[in-house]
């Protein structure tokens, strides 16, 4: 589960922006709240990337098959891989850790372009133009101050935007039977209830725990599913 969990850094500043600037389904608190913690994420002292922990960014660092990652990717994977586990707390004094981490995540996200791509899952530069306009504009002052801080430009934001949209699509598409009951929920809940001292009433927060049950779904056929194409593809780090 850490492997995806690191996969997921790839998705982190449209989860961070999103949040912020998608209100289809919150109230005015709620909003604020996201706005408070998007900002105090932005506001954050930066982690330095040192000149010797990047690499060219015409530099071809890994070969996927028969596809090219390049230094350009992988500088800005590494920034952010690098903040994010400082954020939870990690020794980010290790930078072969750091650099490793980064690989795998690379390594990872390209699989499931190739396999999206494979299987006709395709988002147009029209879907990615909307969502980054959107993003954009909802976030207004934040926008920028939170691509700073993770060391991206636009252009490599949008190519995370592109493939967040193209993961959402190929978990609908191929990754089946997710689904939870509601005699899973409840049974989840009468656990939690067990280890937990206070825990709100059932029907306040029942869809709320379906949900975060079938990401947990998601995520474990996800991983899966990543590590079959891992093992059947062929793969060559060059740095």
């Amino acid at each position: 589960m850490k492997k995806f969990i690191m996969l997921m850094m790839a998705l982190l500043i449209a989860v961070v922006l999103g949040a912020c600037g998608d209100d289809s389904a919150k109230d005015k608190s709620e909003d604020k709240n996201a706005d408070k913690k998007t900002e105090q994420a932005a506001d954050q002292k930066k982690v330095e990337i040192t000149d010797k922990e990047k690499v060219k960014d015409d530099k071809v660092v890994l070969k996927v098959n028969d596809n090219d990652i390049n230094g350009e990717q992988y500088n800005a994977m590494y920034a952010q891989t690098k903040i994010m586990m400082h954020q939870y707390g990690q020794d980010v004094s290790d930078t072969k850790k750091i650099k490793q981490q980064t690989m795998d995540i690379l390594v990872q996200q390209e699989l499931l372009k190739q396999d999206a791509k494979e299987k006709g899952i395709k988002v147009s530069d029209d879907q990615v133009q909307k969502k980054f306009d959107k993003t954009k504009s909802q976030n207004k002052e934040q926008f920028s101050k939170v691509l700073d801080r993770y060391h991206l430009t636009e252009e490599v934001y949008k190519n995370q935007l592109a493939f967040e949209l193209t993961l959402q699509k190929y978990i609908d598409q191929e990754i089946t039977g997710t689904k939870v009951t509601d005699k899973e929920v409840k049974a989840q809940y009468d656990k939690l209830k067990k280890q937990r001292k206070q825990i709100p009433k059932f029907n306040k927060i029942k869809d709320q725990l379906k949900q975060q049950m079938q990401t947990q779904k998601e995520q474990q056929k996800l991983q899966a599913k990543v590590k079959n194409l891992k093992d059947e593809a062929q793969i060559k780090e060059m740095i």
